[in-house]
């Protein structure tokens, strides 16, 4: 019987603010797609009660060896 072969996972950036912070902080998600990511981000936000302002996202490109900026829907539509 032969194995079906899953859907690779990416890997994700997610550059955010918090509130009146001075500094800046990344998180990393696995994930099949942005969507996937932008839900598990919005996620730990919501589980730490963070009121994270996302400033960039980018996307592990395996074969290069770099990070690629991706053009992301609004922050609104990224965490309500």
């Amino acid at each position: 019987m032969k194995k079906e072969r899953e859907t690779p996972l990416d890997e994700f950036k997610f550059h955010y603010e918090i509130g009146n912070s001075i500094g800046t902080s990344d998180k990393y998600f696995l994930a099949h797609d942005l969507d996937e990511a932008s839900e598990m981000f919005e996620y730990a936000c919501t589980k730490r009660k963070l009121d994270a302002h996302v400033t960039r996202v980018e996307k592990w490109n395996r074969w290069k060896s770099t990070w690629e900026k991706l053009d992301v829907p609004s922050e609104e539509s990224m965490r309500n």
